[in-house]
């Protein structure tokens, strides 16, 4: 594919500095800059760095407007550079079609234009809407509802009674609705607690590959509106995420969490059960929250356990001092010693 830079502007609704009719044959990254290509510059570090490179043209904010490539002034580089990648890199499209080796069960309902591969499983009562796309061995249980134009990739799992919302994107090996982790100890062993609630997942959510949601024991366990968690996601049973959240990997959420709209959590994060974090936390890489604990709105927090941003700062610097005290006391203590002895020489009273 090849573009001229005032298509590609006219694309992601940018302003052309240099030369419009430039022809650019590929885009790429910061770390592989390549003749003829396109990338992003977000801040002056990289702006530089890809100046003195052999790249072609550069997507930039309005702040920049001196160089000798030519460019592309947008809000949001890193935006226009994802909505280029998708018109040079187009998803492949499928031909819509229901495989004779699929089993659908005869009281499911199947929307328009729907692509259901072989070896996929849609159980008795599951309605699929239009334009869906189920892969190879997705396996869609009793009752389950999945809007239309979402996408489950191989080997999907998704238990009775689960809803799924418009758009949503399930990548391979993912599990919703599985049984939440309940037991009461008795004298016996393990009594098993039923797991008889479900799983709701909103429009516009995307999952990593490997993500376990669990059902709730009663009621729903819910991911709002526009998350995006990945690979290897835990979520217990009877969570509640807000919309637009985001969640790394490795990260695993215990029962009746509640969390709020647009909260960042970086990649394993643990969070206990009952604890509630507000809208737009900000969760630092390797966190512990104790069970029960409360976040307020709009707060950085990292550590284990978990304290706000400042705090633990102060407290991993001291951490890092540590070895460095523990010699000065060393010190002290010797000179401390030292001093008592010659004070008891002298016939003066020990220090206390």
């Amino acid at each position: 594919m090849s573009k001229s830079v005032q298509e590609l502007a006219t694309y992601v609704g940018g302003k052309v500095i240099g030369d419009a009719n430039l022809r650019i044959d590929g885009i790429t990254n910061l770390e592989a800059p390549q003749p003829g290509f396109i990338t992003f510059a977000q801040d002056p570090k990289s702006f530089q760095k890809l100046e003195a490179s052999s790249i072609a043209c550069l997507i930039v904010t309005p702040e920049i407007s001196q160089s000798s490539k030519t460019l592309i002034q947008v809000a949001s580089p890193k935006l226009a550079w994802a909505k280029l990648l998708r018109l040079f890199f187009p998803v492949p499209q499928l031909h819509p079609s229901v495989s004779d080796k699929a089993f659908v069960a005869k009281t499911a309902k199947i929307g328009k234009e729907v692509t259901i591969e072989p070896f996929v499983t849609v159980s008795d009562g599951a309605v699929i809407g239009d334009h869906c796309i189920l892969r190879s061995h997705v396996f869609v249980g009793e009752n389950v509802v999945i809007g239309d134009n979402a996408f489950l990739h191989p080997n999907v799992v998704i238990y009775r009674d689960c809803s799924i919302g418009k758009r949503v994107i399930i990548h391979a090996g993912t599990v919703i609705g599985a049984d939440g982790f309940g037991y009461v100890a008795t004298a016996q062993g393990q009594e098993k607690v039923p797991q008889v609630g479900n799983v709701i997942i909103e429009e516009d959510v995307e999952l990593g590959a490997s993500v376990t949601i669990d059902r709730a024991t009663i009621g729903s366990t819910k991911i709002g509106k526009g998350c995006k968690l990945d690979n290897l996601v835990q979520v217990a049973h009877n969570v509640e995420i807000g919309m637009h959240t985001v969640i790394s990997a490795q990260t695993g959420i215990s029962g009746s969490c509640r969390i709020g709209n647009y909260v960042t959590m970086g990649g394993k994060v643990g969070v206990g059960d009952h604890v509630e974090i507000g809208d737009w936390v900000m969760v630092g890489a390797g966190a512990g929250l104790p069970t029960g604990k409360k976040i307020p709105a709009r707060q950085i927090v990292f550590g284990q356990p978990a304290r706000p941003y400042q705090e633990a700062r102060k407290q991993i610097g001291a951490q890092l001092r540590a070895a460095e005290t523990y010699e000065e006391l060393k010190a002290l203590r010797k000179k401390v010693t030292a001093l008592e002895g010659r004070m008891q020489e002298s016939g003066l009273e020990p220090l206390k």
